[in-house]
């Protein structure tokens, strides 16, 4: 891994905005250069999102799936449904949020943040009767395990 990536992941995972606006710039420059690495999108799409920044972090996430959520480090690829699937229905996109989100449930179907982010997006595009047959197991799935380090968005 290049001194770059290093720094880039160091930033990604800190709580500090000012390092997440460090490491957009970072790898603003580093994909310019590499515009084929899933990884540095997303990277950059949860920066974005740590940001509030949905709407710039939607074409980041959309460029890493579209260059295969499948080359993220498998510990990432469950989450990478979350966050583009969130990020969608924050961006009121409701339709591909539910998409995106079964895709993901499909492929991890253990992974009960995934639901609970599905049942956030029946209720948000008005289908509460689903979102709820969603959301009660998923919660009791949950309960044991937490929900991954996604409580601060669930809240």
């Amino acid at each position: 891994m290049s001194d770059s990536r290093v720094k880039i992941q160091a930033l990604r995972n800190s709580k500090s905005e000012d390092d997440r606006r460090t490491c957009i710039g970072l790898l603003s420059t580093y994909l310019a250069q590499n515009p084929q690495d899933a990884e540095a999108w997303y990277d950059k799409a949860g920066c974005h999102d740590f940001l509030g920044e949905e709407k710039e972090a939607e074409p980041c996430y959309q460029k890493s799936y579209e260059l295969g959520w499948q080359k993220l480090p498998a510990h990432e690829q469950k989450s990478f449904f979350v966050g583009y699937g969130s990020t969608l229905r924050n961006n009121l996109k409701y339709s591909e949020s539910i998409s995106v989100l079964k895709e993901g449930i499909r492929h991890f179907p253990e992974y009960a943040p995934l639901k609970v982010f599905l049942a956030f997006s029946y209720y948000s595009d008005g289908q509460d009767r689903l979102a709820a047959e969603t959301l009660f197991p998923a919660c009791l799935e949950s309960a044991d395990k937490g929900l991954d380090g996604f409580e601060r968005a669930v809240q």
